[in-house]
């Protein structure tokens, strides 16, 4: 059964308001390395003139000067050379009634009135300004190379309202600025193919129908195979609570293969790792993820969220300090520090920053979470009255949070039997508040009252191992062992809890048999039966040596009883019993003395119960 995972708060990727959910970073970050691919020189032919309306609005494509990758002679002009004759054979193979071709002089106007001279070199940031003042919708651009007499281009189409959601170009080739820019002409308009499912999967992701996105974004990615921008809307619609984590981390890992930059599929990668809990994987995806965008304050915090959910604080805390240098102690990194320091059992420090925060945050003090973490640092650094003060303003502040009123009681003291009452009464869900007060009953003698109220807190929390054990006590000291065995048997028995309860009872059962005398069969049953669960906990030798030597001392009782009734149904009791040392001596005492005299007890005791079995079980 695949893992699912509730969405990530997915973006629609029509507009910049949807990014916001995701993680605010996404919206100030670009991705600008070119995705390495061999150039294909297939040619396309440009699509016959169609009479019927054009599906979507009209687009505007917007060719920017590329870009030199280094200065040897004359590639400056090449770069630019290279735009104009790349514009010329697009005019070529796009519908005009689909796709408005910006002339360039439009951009180089703006350059000049924003006071950039006429031939400079953009980068991301202006460049995506430039065109945002031209009113393109589109933006092809890239990089230009020399090796040797061949000029190599790795060009990326943006689309300007979702700019960090780019399509890397297959690097082409050419010996001249025409070859290049005929090869580069070709991968534009096969990358352009998408672009149609990919607006449909963007207009029901608007409309909130992600089955129908999800199927036009897959009809996108059979148009254009490589297509990256398509698998962002992809993924967007697979964010619906229903897909499984392990097809969303297939899709994130497709794109991030064609577009090792593209950030919106970086961080799905990570939030389906986590999902599947690969938390070694998830942390490293969002330490990479934080590594390529420290820059940008919004999708850092993201990453330092991650690490504090999978339990690396030491690494949020670094990272928390990192950005608030970088710019500025704010109140969101400041809480972060805060969330850190509670999970490191740094409870001064907290103590401390929490102080400003509920002075100055208005978040901080809004959140429960930040609460019940500020109470437990101020009584963890000894400010039992502080820690006191505030949590009685906080039972009032959040009436509904069960955590805060268990401190409220923990700081109180719990032989308060009125308040103690009125959070059962107010929380009737909160096992906690049973433990409580079972504890508290105990404490007063009141042995029935505890027993009722462990029982009610293992009824609203099964995983409570303590507490079957703190049962069973109460079930022995009032002389009812029977019921403290069955209270052993539903007990948990998964991870550690699992040790703890095996070393009880035996414990238990070692006590038991002890104090039973022959006088006492049941007894002596009921200490076998104990073993017998303690050995199918955790079956080592010390509890197959002590069921051996119980099932001995309780079938020898058993014998003695059947030499007095002279009947054979307590002849033949004897001998079940027997089997069960029979069993535990066959599977290993170990090599110590005690287990050579168990063997030879046992040896005595199988003789002893075959003659009795000749005697008393004869046939008819």
């Amino acid at each position: 059964m695949s893992t699912r995972i509730k969405p990530f708060l997915p973006i629609a990727l029509r507009s910049r308001r949807h990014l916001a959910p995701l993680a605010p970073g996404l919206l100030l970050l670009c991705a600008t390395s070119p995705a390495s691919a061999q150039p294909t020189g297939v040619r396309v032919a440009p699509a016959p003139a169609s009479t019927a309306s054009p599906e979507f609005v009209r687009q505007a494509l917007l060719v920017a000067p590329f870009r030199p990758d280094s200065t040897p002679a004359g590639l400056a002009n090449v770069s630019r050379d290279l735009s104009d004759v790349l514009r010329d054979r697009l005019g070529k193979r796009i519908d005009g009634r689909e796709t408005q071709l910006l002339e360039s002089y439009h951009l180089r106007n703006i350059l000049l009135e924003s006071g950039y001279p006429r031939n400079a070199i953009l980068g991301d940031v202006e460049l995506r300004l430039m065109a945002r003042k031209v009113r393109a919708d589109e933006v092809v651009f890239g990089r230009v190379m020399r090796q040797g007499n061949t000029y190599v281009v790795a060009g990326r189409m943006a689309r300007l309202r979702n700019w960090e959601m780019q399509q890397p170009l297959p690097v082409v080739r050419g010996t001249t600025v025409a070859q290049v820019a005929e090869r580069l002409a070709d991968e534009v308009v096969k990358a352009r193919a998408q672009l149609q499912g990919l607006r449909r999967c963007e207009n029901a992701l608007e409309k909130r129908d992600k089955a129908m996105a999800a199927r036009e974004a897959t009809r996108a990615i059979q148009a254009y195979p490589q297509a990256v921008i398509a698998r962002d809307c992809l993924l967007s619609a697979l964010f619906d609570g229903q897909t499984g984590a392990d097809s969303i981390l297939t899709v994130a890992n497709d794109a991030l293969h064609i577009d090792s930059t593209n950030t919106y599929a970086a961080v799905a990668r990570a939030n389906a790792l986590e999902a599947l809990s690969r938390r070694a994987e998830a942390l490293a995806q969002w330490s990479r993820i934080y590594a390529a965008h420290d820059d940008s304050l919004s999708l850092a915090t993201v990453v330092v969220e991650a690490q504090l959910r999978l339990q690396r604080p030491d690494d949020a805390m670094h990272n928390a300090r990192a950005l608030a240098e970088r710019f500025g102690n704010n109140a969101e990194l400041q809480r972060l520090v805060f969330r850190a320091q509670t999970a490191l059992a740094q409870w001064h420090d907290a103590a401390v920053l929490g102080d400003s925060l509920e002075l100055a945050d208005s978040t901080f003090r809004a959140d429960s979470n930040y609460a019940t973490r500020f109470v437990e640092a101020l009584r963890q650094s000894g400010d039992s009255l502080g820690a006191l003060e505030l949590v009685v303003r906080n039972v009032r502040r959040f009436p509904g949070d069960s955590r805060l009123y268990l401190q409220y009681l923990q700081l109180l003291g719990i032989e308060n039997g009125v308040a103690l009452q009125r959070g059962l009464e107010r929380f009737p869900d909160v096992s906690t508040l049973n433990v409580m007060a079972a504890s508290a009953a105990r404490r007063s003698g009141n042995r029935t009252a505890a027993i009722r109220a462990t029982q009610e807190a293992i009824r609203k929390d099964s995983s409570l191992t303590p507490q079957y054990l703190q049962l069973a006590d109460a079930f022995f000291e009032q002389q009812q062992p029977d019921s403290a065995f069955v209270t052993l048997l539903l007990a948990p028995r998964h991870g550690d809890q699992a040790e703890i309860l095996r070393g009880y009872v035996v414990a238990r059962g070692v006590t038991l048999l002890r104090t039973a005398s022959d006088s006492a069969p049941a007894l002596q049953q009921t200490a076998v039966r104990m073993l017998v669960l303690a050995d199918s906990i955790a079956s080592r030798e010390d509890t197959r040596s002590y069921l051996a030597a119980a099932a001995l001392q309780a079938s020898r009782a058993q014998l003695v009883t059947a030499s007095r009734s002279r009947t054979c149904v307590d002849v033949r009791s004897s001998e079940e019993t027997l089997q069960l040392s029979a069993d535990a001596i066959a599977r290993g005492l170990g090599e110590g003395a005690n287990a050579a005299e168990i063997s030879a007890a046992y040896e005595a005791m199988r003789v002893a119960v075959e003659n009795a079995i000749r005697s008393l079980c004869k046939e008819p």
